[in-house]
């Protein structure tokens, strides 16, 4: 709902009623990145990982952020950790798929998004990581069409569309704000570009 300071005072509140405990830092990094604060979320994140090393959610939010700051040599050792700690954790297993997309690992991006396909086919993979791979590999149709399919199966990641920026690429197309507006998300605010 783009409220960050709303959430940025939930966590602060958190870490101050907990300060040890890592999954509050990995929280606030994941506020900080939504508010596209990415800096303050390497920081959060650096801090969850120091808490507590073999939490993932504290090396999955480093990676994103380390992207988004352009340190991709940084997001994927982040994601590569993320892995060892997760079992294959189909988030951690897109969104890296997606980075070697936006390098221009393209075969590699593929490979990443057949590993998962055939995943699918034994066990759950929420819509939304084939649909982050697909955006990352430039298709634009096969990426909706993944995230409507997460739209009927009520896929919870689609939480992060009206803030993550990776979706930015698909703002101002109208199959994407009419996907918004079913989820019930408010577009108003600020527009994010």
């Amino acid at each position: 709902m783009k409220r960050h300071e709303e959430a940025q005072s939930a966590v602060r509140r958190a870490r101050e009623l907990e300060p040890l405990y890592a999954a509050h830092h990995a929280l606030s990094a994941q506020v900080a990145f939504n508010a596209r604060d990415y800096p303050a979320a390497v920081q959060f994140a650096r801090q969850a990982i120091v808490l507590d090393p073999e939490l993932l959610i504290g090396h999955l939010q480093l990676g994103q952020a380390h992207e988004q700051l352009g340190n991709s040599d940084l997001a994927l050792d982040a994601l590569q950790n993320a892995g060892r700690l997760s079992g294959s954790n189909s988030k951690v297993v897109a969104l890296r798929g997606y980075l070697l997309a936006k390098l221009g690992r393209t075969e590699e991006a593929r490979e990443v998004l057949n590993t998962l396909e055939a995943v699918s086919r034994e066990r759950y993979v929420p819509p939304y990581a084939m649909a982050l791979l697909h955006a990352g590999l430039g298709q634009r149709d096969k990426a909706l069409e993944q995230l409507e399919r997460g739209f009927d199966t009520r896929d919870v990641h689609l939480i992060f569309l009206p803030v993550d920026p990776k979706w930015d690429a698909f703002r101002a197309d109208a199959r994407f704000l009419s996907l918004l507006r079913r989820c019930g998300f408010t577009v108003a605010g600020p527009s994010i570009h």
